[in-house]
């Protein structure tokens, strides 16, 4: 699974210098969340490359809450991909679970 997230992730980063592609993968491997929150641009390109179940294990389910703000979609293309993420925030929203991980 690594192998082929960090091969979806230099596609991603294709219009990079090389040199630079490998410094941006590291780093969103590392810490993805800061990284995804400190470029907004970069996070677009996350959405529109990688697939759910990717993005849900690479930045985990809260963060991706976090990350899924209203500026954010709006910039999303085609609007089947907007859409796609509204409702995804949605029931991430509805079904998340709280810091004690216990529902109440």
């Amino acid at each position: 699974m690594q192998a082929e997230l960090i091969t979806k992730i230099n596609a991603m980063l294709w219009d990079f210098p090389e040199s630079q592609r490998n410094e941006i993968t590291n780093k969103i491997l590392t810490n993805p969340f800061e990284c995804f929150r400190q470029d907004d641009q970069l996070f677009i390109k996350a959405l529109s490359t990688l697939k759910w179940y990717e993005l849900t294990r690479l930045i985990g389910k809260q963060n991706l809450l976090v990350l899924l703000t209203d500026p954010t979609i709006r910039k999303l293309f085609p609007v089947q991909r907007r859409n796609y993420y509204i409702n995804a925030r949605r029931l991430l929203s509805k079904y998340s679970v709280p810091s004690s991980g216990q529902c109440t």
